[in-house]
């Protein structure tokens, strides 16, 4: 991988300038990067997405291993970069210039579930995920890494502040976990945040049964859109279920919820009691 000083002298070589816009903060820890390899586990069996490949800092490594790896890169300038770079050393590695939120996973021609890695910009890590979750049957795993912001956010449960909808949203279909502390000195140019290195294993299928995706769904985002108040307030609501209070307040019951609780205190479990009552 290029080092801090490497980096600054590539920039200039190619007249080239990270782009805060696309969130370009490029991995210089060798530490974090041999990390990120080792909880790859990769195999020359495996097929690889890696998202943003950027200047290839974990990109070679990858390619080192003999798994297929399809890096996606946004920026079309970095993309030439990394092509330059790489050399076409590696008859494993295909370097795609695009948006992965419009890449066509049947693009990648193979049996195997793909794990997929890479480094997700703060301002569209919610649009990978949902687009990653809506292609789970062909993933195996996701290894990213996030602003710690949104992984606690990820990662978080009932009675946390950081607990939400897209908490629930995520857990629904993957197991969460969470591996490694990345500092912002880890990258340059350096962010404004420290960032973690987190897991998802895609679950056979959802971690609770509901009956209808639809009516659980808008029963989360409905009460953690309101997450102060009541969850009987907060699912009440025209918006939401347009359900007179009296009535709910019995489902509520039925399903052993508290109707005075607030939304982030109930559990996936509950929700979907909850969901499937109605």
């Amino acid at each position: 991988m290029l080092t801090r000083t490497q980096l600054k002298e590539t920039f200039s070589q190619y007249g080239f300038r990270p782009l805060k816009r696309f969130g370009e903060n490029y991995l210089i820890d060798s530490n974090i990067k041999d990390k990120i390899i080792a909880e790859s586990g990769l195999s020359t069996d495996d097929v690889v997405l890696e998202i943003g490949p950027g200047l290839g800092a974990i990109t070679i490594d990858l390619a080192e291993s003999g798994a297929s790896i399809f890096a996606v890169e946004k920026d079309r300038k970095a993309f030439a970069i990394l092509q330059d770079i790489t050399a076409d050393r590696f008859p494993n590695l295909r370097i795609i210039s695009g948006d992965i939120l419009k890449f066509d996973f049947a693009a990648i021609e193979t049996s195997k579930k793909i794990k997929v890695i890479g480094n997700l910009p703060y301002y569209i890590t919610t649009p990978i995920l949902e687009y990653l979750i809506e292609n789970r049957g062909r993933i195996d795993s996701i290894l990213v890494m996030v602003q710690r912001e949104v992984a606690n956010r990820l990662l978080s449960g009932p009675g946390t502040k950081e607990y939400s909808s897209l908490s629930c949203f995520v857990q629904y279909y993957m197991k969460a976990r969470y591996l490694h502390t990345i500092t912002r000195r880890s990258f340059f140019p350096e962010p404004d945040v420290d960032s973690s290195l987190i897991r998802f294993d895609v679950l056979d299928k959802p971690s609770v049964e509901v009956r209808d995706e639809t009516i659980f769904f808008k029963i989360v985002r409905g009460a953690f859109n309101q997450r102060r108040k009541s969850i009987i307030n907060s699912l009440s609501r025209k918006e939401v279920l347009d359900m007179p209070k009296d009535e709910l307040s019995k489902i509520l019951k039925q399903v052993g919820i508290d109707s005075s609780a607030r939304p982030e205190t109930l559990s996936l479990p509950e929700f979907a009691r909850l969901a499937n009552a109605f």
